[in-house]
């Protein structure tokens, strides 16, 4: 994407977060984001698909910055911590954005069972990484994508914006390091 786009896309994106975060979701129009980004419905929807979108689609620089993090991840590191690896380094790149994001899910919980595309690529992007660093292990790579993945859903809501990016990150290391050490809750 251009940067004048790149730029405009992310425009909207900060004064619908701006303007969800002061009065909720529901309490803001498309008009109410257009008026504050400065731009016309029309551009809005070139863009966005629809309220949602602004708030849930991936930047579109996030793509790029996937093969860059399993990139720097050392050869022979055991997956798993490869795996818990990749997610706090993506969370600290994204943080004011997961933040920002989150304070409009406090503000308008009937949001927290979105979900959108960007969950799924970036999963499937490590995904196919895993696969090409362990190849013919398809069954444990899955397993133990889908086990961070499940770290990661389980921590989301769980999570106190209040406490930043710092607090997020000490809930998935509790959940990698829980899994990994096959911890039972008592019956």
């Amino acid at each position: 994407m251009q940067q004048r786009k790149l730029d405009t896309w992310r425009q909207v994106r900060e004064a619908a977060l701006r303007l969800m975060g002061e009065r909720g979701f529901d309490a803001v129009s498309v008009d109410d984001i257009v008026a504050e980004a400065g731009i016309s419905r029309r551009t809005f929807f070139n863009y966005f698909a629809d309220k949602e979108s602004v708030l849930f689609d991936p930047d579109p620089d996030d793509p790029s910055l996937w093969p860059r993090l399993t990139a720097v991840r050392p050869e022979g590191e055991p997956l798993w911590l490869s795996l818990r690896e990749l997610i706090l380094s993506y969370t600290s790149l994204t943080a004011e954005r997961m933040i920002r994001q989150k304070s409009v899910l406090s503000v308008s919980p009937e949001l927290s069972g979105c979900s959108r595309e960007l969950a799924d690529r970036f999963w499937d992007a490590v995904r196919e990484w895993a696969i090409g660093r362990f190849p013919g292990n398809d069954f444990h790579v899955d397993l133990q994508v889908n086990s961070a993945r499940a770290v990661l859903n389980t921590v989301c809501p769980r999570w106190d914006a209040g406490t930043g990016i710092e607090g997020m990150h000490t809930l998935i290391r509790e959940g990698f390091d829980l899994l990994q050490s096959s911890e039972r809750i008592p019956s």
